[in-house]
């Protein structure tokens, strides 16, 4: 495969990722291979997609993707457990990760809270299929949530947010009472109805 990109930004991620691989960044992305593997979770995400960045990384001059500080990689183990259950039970067919770990200027440039447990490692945003099973995975996160330290936040009903730093649940605008594992409030706009802007 050809490492040069293309001007116009048509390039695929792939080629872009293989491209980031060859500018000196793979033995560190095969060391945090081999330590997922060593937990047995490297084959539950595709690494391209547990090292992508963030949504706005050309905005923020940032590269695409990143490996977090070694520190921060068994953070990283919980989250993705967590995640092969989900996956196991069909809850994230055709979800990608569109970002994981961000360091604090990145975060601020993509819009992230100050607290945001992207900066802390296993934290991953996801973008869902239009056809996601947004009450399963409440049941679930219901069910299991508090033993496995779940946080599952709703940015709309196709972007979610997965961790394992506490057991919590929220929705567009950051507060309890708005995410889709709540009760709609009177007035709510219906399923598929815009909700407010991620973050």
């Amino acid at each position: 495969m050809s490492l040069s990109l293309r001007r116009d930004g048509s390039d695929t991620p792939e080629q872009r990722y293989q491209a980031w691989l060859a500018r000196g960044h793979r033995a560190q992305a095969e060391a945090y291979r081999a330590f997922l593997r060593t937990d047995g979770v490297a084959d539950v995400l595709p690494l391209r997609q547990l090292l992508r960045s963030g949504r706005h990384w050309r905005r923020c001059g940032v590269d695409e993707f990143v490996v977090p500080p070694r520190t921060l990689w068994a953070a990283t183990v919980p989250s993705l457990r967590l995640i092969r259950e989900l996956r196991a039970q069909g809850w994230l067919n055709g979800a990608t990760v569109q970002s994981a770990y961000r360091d604090e200027r990145f975060n601020r440039c993509e819009g992230g809270s100050r607290l945001s447990r992207h900066r802390h490692g296993g934290a991953y945003d996801f973008d869902l299929a239009a056809d996601a099973p947004v009450r399963a995975l409440c049941g679930f996160w219901r069910r299991r949530g508090a033993a496995a330290g779940f946080g599952l936040g709703f940015y709309d009903r196709r972007h979610l947010h997965v961790d394992t730093a506490g057991f919590r649940t929220w929705g567009g605008d950051f507060r309890r009472g708005t995410s889709l594992c709540q009760k709609p409030p009177q007035g709510a706009p219906p399923d598929g109805a815009a909700a407010p802007r991620r973050l």
